[in-house]
């Protein structure tokens, strides 16, 4: 029930990328045929951390005729060395292309590396993916852009909004919510259309993990520097884990019934990882969603080492259930007969599989839209965490009209961290009854 080899931080590590031989077998390539004669197409990254470097690879695989030409990062060393190992792998390949003059440090140089690319792909921390998106999608732009999309509610209507004009304009925007390309979860999602399982009236999703990486404070780091560094644990930057991680499970709840919830309602707090490391993020949180249908989804997520690994999903319906977790799909009748199985130890990546339909799409002059729902998801998940935060019953529409700003987007390096430590060090940990959230 564990199996989460498709982590994409896993997927960085391994040296054992897969190819376009492995994922030939299963896939529609027809679009692929004679495309080496077809436009190059050229390739930003913007965000190089682990992530970045893998969606970077996963994209130069993804087509056998584009390169990437600029890149950019808050760090000269995180791009140096995502640059190096990308470099390495694609020694001989002429896909990496990006001159010195290309290699954009520094909170403007984002916006420089997309005005140079056909494809952009966003993966800095997600506080700055609504400005990032909104700028790409103006200058006409086609998008890979890391899950959630944003950390606070402006930032969800931003990219609404851009996803809307991305569309006008006929741009692909694929998210990484890759479940959305994993075969095991197509193959359920059609057997609930085929009404398997009757009407899903009831549902659990888990992220439960053992947490992260910490990065320790460094001599003479500004506080800026530090909470970049650390982005996970500031909400400004992150929106907690059960937004950053959370929302891969969340997000199915949604697709699988078709609607998003109305309201949410829960509980969290910090027990296990309360040091002056862990910023300002709980460590668990409980939300219970009620969508317009009736059915209620219980969500939990929890980072404590030693304690129960969990990340999976199931659903019950009116006829059946559903259990999906890894690459596999059971169904079973209410009287625990078995429907259906799907075990997808050989299936494709879907980290690769959505590049590739990206780079098909865009070859075939069509047009995917993930934005929306990939905004959609990260409101979900942002309303359960107002709801752990606050312990209060947060319904859609009143969220949805939230000034509160968390991630600005005019920071410099002279700018004061949006989050200011107390004076030992701590920082203010929200108090539900007292945390305001609206």
């Amino acid at each position: 029930m564990t199996n989460i080899k498709n982590s994409r931080r896993d997927f960085v590590k391994s040296s054992a990328l897969v190819t376009g031989a492995m994922i030939l077998p299963t896939m529609q390539m027809n679009a692929m045929v004679n495309v080496a004669n077809e436009k190059k197409l050229k390739i930003s990254l913007i965000g190089c951390g682990g992530r970045g470097t893998g969606a970077a690879s996963q994209a130069l695989q993804a087509d056998p005729n584009v390169e990437l030409v600029a890149m950019a990062d808050a760090f000269e060393d995180r791009l140096q060395g995502s640059l190096m190992n990308l470099q390495k792998k694609f020694e001989g390949t002429k896909k990496i292309n990006v001159r010195k003059k290309h290699q954009f440090v520094g909170f403007d140089g984002a916006l420089k590396a997309i005005d140079m690319a056909d494809v952009v792909i966003l993966a800095t921390p997600p506080g700055f993916r609504p400005q990032h998106f909104e700028y790409a999608v103006n200058a006409g732009k086609h998008v890979f852009m890391e899950k959630p999309v944003a950390t606070d509610v402006p930032g969800v209507r931003k990219v609404l909004a851009a996803a809307k004009v991305a569309k006008e304009k006929k741009l692909n925007v694929v998210v990484g919510l890759q479940r959305h390309y994993q075969d095991n979860y197509l193959a359920g999602l059609q057997h609930i259309k085929d009404n398997k399982i009757g009407k899903i009236v009831s549902g659990q999703v888990y992220w439960n993990s053992g947490g992260v990486w910490v990065r320790e404070r460094q001599p003479g780091q500004s506080e800026l520097e530090y909470q970049m560094r650390n982005w996970y644990y500031f909400n400004w930057l992150c929106g907690d884990h059960i937004l950053e991680q959370h929302i891969h499970n969340i997000d199915v709840a949604n697709w699988f019934i078709g609607e998003y919830p109305i309201s949410a309602q829960g509980m969290g707090g910090r027990l296990v990882r309360t040091g002056k490391d862990h910023g300002e993020i709980f460590d668990h949180h409980f939300v219970e969603y009620t969508y317009p249908s009736g059915a209620v989804i219980a969500s939990q997520c929890r980072h404590m080492p030693e304690t129960m690994n969990k990340v999976a999903e199931t659903f019950q319906g009116t006829k059946g259930s559903i259990d999906t977790y890894g690459d596999n799909t059971f169904i079973k009748g209410l009287d625990g007969s078995e429907i259906f199985t799907h075990r997808g130890k050989d299936d494709p990546n879907p980290y690769q599989v959505e590049h590739i339909k990206l780079f098909e799409s865009i070859r075939n002059k069509g047009v995917i839209s993930d934005a929306e729902n990939g905004a959609k998801s990260t409101m979900t998940a942002i309303i359960g965490r107002m709801a752990t935060y606050s312990g209060k019953v947060i319904k859609w529409e009143e969220a949805m009209k939230s000034n509160i700003d968390l991630a600005p987007d005019d920071l410099t390096w002279d700018s004061p961290a949006p989050v200011q430590p107390n004076a030992d060090g701590t920082y203010n940990i929200p108090t539900p009854g007292k945390t305001v959230v609206i």
